[in-house]
């Protein structure tokens, strides 16, 4: 039980340096005062500083993950999920859009992590592509084929699937990126997101593909 405490305090205190010094900014020695161990016993759970960050890179993919199967939200196949997306309400939608924006903007260790990656994209790979993954690209592209096919089966009128993908999740990440660390202003936030989301259903959703 010791060690299992040990080994997750470690992970949080190196997240908490890492988010404010960056990965190079920060030493096994940092990390280890800040658990209040000695360098010689953080070795014992961890080889290195970099497996530390390894593992916070997986840690953060799994809480996502577990985030998106708790509010049950539609992820994958497009040929599956396309249909969710278009046949649900506008309310859904932005019960959908609330709980991964929250995500980012209010869990402590993702607004961390986020604070992490956006130091280090620019010198570590591995933080570069997810990054790329998480917020630019990935999410980009998987909207663009949703929208894509939601505008072949009638649920979008026709436009640019590209075009209108960046301009569904642009507003979004800026809003992350300004609100997030912000929790007292989350219903201004919300409020935000919300007219956003109504906009955007104006301009190109037609109800239940009519």
């Amino acid at each position: 039980m010791e060690k299992r405490n040990t080994k997750q305090a470690i992970l949080d205190e190196a997240l908490g340096l890492f988010s404010v010094h960056g990965y190079d900014g920060v030493s096994v020695k940092d990390i280890a005062n800040a658990v209040g161990i000695k360098d010689s016993s953080l070795y014992k759970h961890f080889k290195s500083k970099n497996e530390i960050f390894e593992t916070l890179l997986d840690g953060m993919n799994k809480r996502f993950e577990q985030t998106v199967t708790f509010y049950r939200l539609p992820q994958g196949d497009i040929e599956k999920v396309y249909r969710q997306y278009g046949e649900n309400d506008l309310d859904w939608l932005k019960k959908a859009v609330d709980a991964i924006f929250l995500f980012f903007v209010e869990d402590a260790y993702a607004v961390k992590f986020l604070h992490l990656l956006m130091i280090e994209q620019y010198k570590n790979n591995d933080a570069a592509r997810m990054f790329e993954e998480w917020f630019i690209d990935g999410a980009l592209s998987f909207q663009t084929a949703l929208f894509d096919k939601m505008m072949q089966e009638g649920y979008f009128r026709r436009a640019n699937p590209r075009a209108v993908a960046t301009q569904f999740y642009g507003p979004i990440l800026l809003l992350v990126l300004m609100y997030n660390s912000k929790p007292e202003r989350q219903g201004e936030a919300l409020d935000l997101l919300h007219r956003h989301i109504e906009e955007f259903a104006n301009n190109y959703h037609i109800s239940h593909g009519e």
